[in-house]
C-alpha cells in the first residue's frame, strides 16, 4: 500500500476537530478550555478522559491511553493507521494520492517493516520447500501443529547455509545495511552472515500484524535453543506479546487473556480454539507487556509451567500485571506438564476447565507461602505473610488491598491490624546478593539502593519534564539547543519523540502541534507517552523556571555520566602507555569533579 505524505496527514488534522470526532461516540462535557468524559476504553465511574482541543490530542488518566484523531479512530473502530487516515480524509474532503512513496511518515521505519515482511514470506516459502523444509515440517507434525496454525502464525524455516537470506535479499535489491538494521544478519568471523540458520521461525508481530522480528527454535541442536531478533528501530525486547495479533479480537470479546510462556504453548492453545492466548516471547514478563495487554482486557490468567522456574515466572507475572491494574488468576497445571503437552494429552475442554477453576492471586500466593514456610509456627506464619505483602502493596485499589489484608490475616491466623501495619514497610521481592548476609547488609544495601533510585528518578523526571515542556512550546528548543543535545537524554523513547519534534521544527514555519508528532510515530507506547507528557506540561505552573532547571539538571547529569566513564578510560590509557592521553583524562576528571562539587555545594 502506498504511504501517506506527511503534509496530507497534517491537512487532515487541520480540518478535523478532535472534540467533534470524539463527541460522536463519547458524551463530552466542557471542563475549562477543554473537555472531559468517561473513558470509552475502560470501565470507570469518574471521568478521567480529557480532550485537549488546543493541542488536538486526548488522554485518559485512568488507563493511560492517548493520541490524536488517528489514534482515537484506530482504537475505537480497531482500524489500521492507513484505514483510519483514509476514513478521516474522506470525512474532511482531503484527497490522498494513489501513489505516495517518498514523502512517507518515517520512511526508513516503513522500509524495515517491508523488509521484515518480505523475509517472513521467504522463510514461509522455505518451510514449504519440498526438500529444504522437510525436517522442519516433520518437526511441526510431531508437535501437533496443523497447516492452518502454521499459516495463521506465518511460521517459517531458515535453512542451513551462511547467506541464503542475504542472497535472496540481494536478488530483490535489498541493501545489506538495511538487512542488518532489521536484525536479520549478524557479524561472523568472515563478515556478515544470516542470523537465523537451521531454525524454525516464529514471526514476532505487533498488534497490527506487522512483523517486527523473529524467534528461532533450533532444529540442529545448536545453542541457544531459542534465538530472538535483536532490538531494532521497530522491535524493542519486552514490548511485544507473541500471538496478540491473532488473539486481540478474542481477548476483547471474551474480556480475558490466557498468558503462557512459550511459542508452542501459544500456537497449540490457539489451534484448539482457545484463541485468547498470548505469550511474553519466552522471556520474563515486563511492565510494558502488561500495559499493552491492559489495553484489551482487565483480566489475565497465567498458565505457566508447574516447575520451580514456572512458579518464579508466575510470581513475577502476578506482581507486574497486578501493578498494571489487571485482575490476575493462576491456572495450576500438573507438575512437569506445560500447556502444550496438557492440551495435546487431555484436549481443549480439560484445559478450559483449568482456566475456569484458576486460583485467585491471594489463594495462589498463600498456597506458595505454605509450601515454603512452616505455618504451624508463629515465625513461619510471619514469614509467609511477608512473602505475600509485596504483591498486595502493588494492588492499585485501596479497598481491595484492605480486603486482601483481612483474608491474609484470617488464613494465617495473624492479627489484621498488625498485618496492615506491616504492609507499609514491605520491600520488593528480591534475592540478597550472593554470599551476603541479608541481616548484616540490609541497612547499607537499602541506603545505596534508595540513593541510586533517587538519583535515577531525579534524572528521569527532569528528562520527562524537559520533553513535556518542549512538546507544549516547541519554540523553547532554540533557546536550549546550545546547552543541551538529544544525547543528554538517557531515555530512548524521549530522544525519539524529540527527534521527530526537531525534524518538524526545521521543516515548517508554523508552530508544531503534539498531534503532528504523534502522526509520525509508529509505536503505541510513544503515542500514549506524548499525550501524557502534554498533560504533564500543562499542569506545571511555572513553565519557564521549570524548563531552566531541567536544562541545568540535564547538563549536570551528562557531566556525571562522563565522570563515571573516565576512570575506565584512564585505566586503558595507562595500560597502553599513552601518557599524554592519560594526563589529559586525569585533568578532565579533576576539572569535572571540581565543577560538580561546586555545583552541588551551591
Amino acid at each position: 500500500m502506498a504511504l501517506i505524505p506527511e503534509q496530507i496527514l497534517d491537512e487532515i488534522q487541520a480540518r478535523v476537530d478532535i472534540a467533534e470526532l470524539i463527541g460522536r461516540s463519547v458524551p463530552l462535557r466542557r471542563a475549562g478550555r477543554h473537555f472531559k468524559a468517561l473513558c470509552p476504553f475502560h470501565q470507570e465511574r469518574t471521568p478521567s478522559f480529557h480532550v485537549n482541543t488546543e493541542k488536538q490530542i486526548f488522554h485518559c488518566f485512568g488507563c493511560g491511553v492517548g493520541g490524536n484523531i488517528f489514534s482515537f479512530l484506530m482504537q475505537q473502530e480497531r482500524l489500521t493507521f492507513p484505514e483510519a487516515a483514509r476514513q478521516l480524509a474522506e470525512q474532511a474532503g482531503v484527497t490522498i494520492p494513489a501513489q505516495a512513496a517518498a514523502a512517507s511518515r518515517n520512511g526508513k521505519t516503513e522500509q524495515l517493516y517491508g523488509i521484515l515482511d518480505k523475509s517472513c514470506r521467504y522463510y514461509e516459502r522455505m518451510l514449504a520447500h519440498p526438500s529444504l523444509g522437510r525436517a522442519a515440517r516433520d518437526y511441526l507434525k510431531r508437535r501437533g501443529v496443523t497447516d492452518r496454525t502454521r499459516a495463521a502464525f506465518r511460521l517459517g524455516y531458515a535453512p542451513a547455509g551462511w547467506d541464503r537470506l542475504m542472497q535472496a535479499a540481494k536478488r530483490s535489491n535489498i541493501s545489506p545495511d538495511l538487512l542488518q538494521q532489521a536484525g536479520l544478519t549478524a557479524q561472523g568471523s568472515r563478515g556478515a552472515i544470516d542470523r537465523f540458520r537451521q531454525r524454525l521461525l516464529f514471526p514476532i508481530q505487533d498488534v497490527r500484524g506487522r512483523v517486527v522480528g523473529f524467534g528461532g527454535r533450533s532444529l540442529a541442536g545448536q545453542e541457544p535453543k531459542y534465538l530472538n531478533s535483536p532490538e531494532s528501530a521497530v522491535y524493542t525486547k519486552g514490548r511485544q506479546l507473541f500471538g496478540l495479533a491473532q488473539a486481540r479480537d478474542a481477548v476483547v470479546k471474551i474480556k480475558r487473556a490466557i498468558v503462557v510462556e512459550g511459542y508452542f504453548d501459544c500456537a497449540l492453545l490457539w489451534q484448539e480454539g482457545l484463541t485468547h492466548v498470548v505469550s511474553p516471547l519466552g522471556t520474563a514478563f515486563t511492565p510494558e507487556q502488561a500495559r499493552l495487554l491492559g489495553r484489551y482486557t482487565e483480566e489475565a490468567v497465567l498458565a505457566f509451567d508447574a516447575d520451580a522456574a514456572g512458579e518464579t515466572a508466575t510470581l513475577r507475572g502476578i506482581d507486574i500485571l497486578t501493578e498494571a491494574g489487571l485482575r490476575v488468576q493462576v491456572a495450576q497445571l500438573p507438575t512437569g506438564v506445560d500447556p502444550d503437552e496438557f492440551v495435546r494429552a487431555y484436549g481443549r475442554q480439560a484445559f478450559a476447565q483449568l482456566v475456569e477453576q484458576a486460583a485467585g492471586v491471594l489463594e495462589f500466593l498463600i498456597a506458595c507461602a505454605k509450601r515454603r514456610y512452616d505455618v504451624h509456627k508463629p515465625e513461619g506464619r510471619v514469614q509467609a505473610a511477608q512473602f505475600i505483602l509485596p504483591t498486595i502493596a502493588k494492588v492499585p485499589n485501596a479497598m481491595l488491598r484492605a480486603e486482601y489484608v483481612k483474608r491474609l490475616a484470617e488464613s494465617l491466623r495473624l492479627d489484621e491490624s498488625a498485618v496492615a501495619a506491616e504492609l507499609g514497610k514491605v520491600q520488593p521481592r528480591t534475592a540478597p546478593p550472593s554470599g551476603a548476609s541479608p541481616e548484616r547488609n540490609r541497612g547499607t544495601a537499602a541506603t545505596i539502593t534508595v540513593r541510586a533510585h533517587a538519583a535515577r528518578a531525579s534524572g528521569r523526571s527532569a528528562e520527562r519534564l524537559f520533553t513535556a515542556l518542549l512538546l507544549d512550546q516547541p519554540g523553547r528548543w532554540e533557546a536550549a539547543k546550545s546547552a543541551v543535545s538529544l544525547d543528554h537524554l538517557t531515555d530512548a523513547r524521549l530522544r525519539r519523540i524529540l527527534a521527530v519534534l526537531c525534524e518538524l521544527q526545521a521543516a515548517q514555519r508554523d508552530a508544531v502541534m503534539p498531534a503532528q508528532v504523534i502522526s509520525r510515530l509508529q509505536e503505541d507506547e510513544l503515542i500514549r507517552l506524548v499525550s501524557e507528557l502534554v498533560q504533564v506540561a500543562q499542569a506545571e505552573p511555572e513553565q519557564d523556571e521549570a524548563f531552566r532547571k531541567c536544562v541545568q539538571r540535564l547538563q549536570q547529569n551528562a557531566r556525571k555520566r562522563e565522570l563515571d566513564q573516565l576512570p575506565e578510560l584512564i585505566r586503558l590509557a595507562h595500560e597502553l602507555g599513552n601518557t599524554d592521553e592519560e594526563t589529559r583524562l586525569l585533568t578532565n576528571h579533576h576539572q569535572l569533579s571540581k565543577a560538580l562539587s561546586m555545583k552541588e555545594a551551591g
